[in-house]
């Protein structure tokens, strides 16, 4: 993954590489260009803060920095969603309504 020290965006994931739907949101983000810090979440023991940030405590989530303001969230379907409306090109999901 990329580490870049002023990225707005942080990709919490697997320790191991095996979770398709980390896999979802890393392809997204390399193949939009994204900028993104990238923390590895061991699955076997979570630590507390990440339970804390995200009450599924499943991975993958990502912390979006914009504004000001900091925005976590989790779920692959809702993360590619959310990245898709902050940064449309290039199109890599169908508008709403058509899937």
């Amino acid at each position: 993954g990329q580490q870049r020290s002023h990225a707005a965006i942080t990709l919490y994931r697997d320790t191991n590489g095996w979770c398709p739907f980390c896999e979802r949101v890393w392809l997204q983000l390399e193949t939009k260009g994204l900028p993104y810090e990238e923390v590895l979440i061991n699955l076997r023991d979570k630590p507390q803060w990440y339970k804390d940030m995200v009450p599924t405590t499943l991975v993958p989530a990502v912390k979006i920095r914009s504004g000001g303001t900091e925005e976590v969230v989790w779920e692959s379907d809702v993360i590619l969603r959310r990245l898709e409306e902050l940064h449309p090109e290039p199109a890599m999901l169908p508008p709403d309504g058509e899937r």
